[in-house]
């Protein structure tokens, strides 16, 4: 996502970041030279300036937000789909989720509130942030010890939790249960590339989803059915 000379001069300048146990709120204090390389790295792996950048790119680093509001998806306007994706479902799900029909339908909203139902980027959600680095290496390594098998799957163009990140992570964890990477290749799709595949042992599969956002199941739906169907449900038969 940025080229080689952004990234050397970070690894120059910015000396207390360790690039296998970065956290949310890392406590390493940057010089302003180092502050101003990461925040120049943001702009150039999204591809835009300070006066464009949206925050909303991180959930895909090529495909432009939604630029509807409520209202006009409420008034039935035209969304263009870029790359046959409609970046627009997460508002549409949070028009849905507050017809008066559907909230009666699955019983919410029970204490008639006395504002809307808001997805959790758009409500500011209050969750922990210090939730955020909490490990989760730990749990999956209980989970392989008992022998049961875990498929993890990541877009190609998620920006929040990259894929190169995540398969990082499973190699520190395949290291520590002692588990060789016995398969990297290609994964099929309709006889069209999928994105790769790697295997660990035969219990740990990681892939990526060529095309995929930080949505796989909206972005790629066709494709995540498809690693549910063959690495999921095949495999408990």
């Amino acid at each position: 996502m940025i080229n080689n000379s952004v990234y050397n001069q970070i690894k120059k300048e910015c000396n207390a970041i360790d690039e296998n146990n970065y956290f949310f709120n890392l406590k390493a204090v940057w010089s302003a030279t180092c502050k101003n390389l990461m925040e120049q790295a943001i702009l150039v792996a999204f591809k835009t300036d300070a006066n464009n950048y949206l925050p909303l790119k991180l959930f895909d680093i090529f495909r432009d937000p939604c630029a509807q509001n409520e209202q006009d998806l409420n008034l039935g306007k035209q969304v263009e789909l870029i790359t046959e994706v409609d970046m627009c479902n997460p508002l549409r799900a949070q028009c849905y989720f507050n017809l008066p029909e559907v909230q009666r339908a699955f019983h919410g909203n029970r204490t008639k509130l006395s504002y809307r139902w808001k997805g959790c980027f758009t409500a500011n959600f209050k969750y922990n942030k210090a939730d955020m680095d909490l490990d989760m290496l730990p749990a999956l390594k209980k989970l392989l010890q008992q022998s049961i098998p875990i498929t993890i799957f990541s877009g190609d163009q998620d920006g929040i939790i990259p894929a190169v990140g995540t398969l990082e992570h499973l190699k520190k964890l395949a290291e520590e249960l002692n588990i060789k990477l016995t398969k990297e290749e290609a994964w099929s799709f309709r006889n069209q590339d999928g994105g790769s595949k790697y295997g660990f042992g035969d219990l740990l599969t990681f892939l990526t989803v060529k095309g995929g956002n930080h949505h796989v199941t909206a972005s790629q739906p066709s494709q995540a059915l498809d690693i549910f169907t063959n690495f999921v449900i095949n495999w408990m038969h």
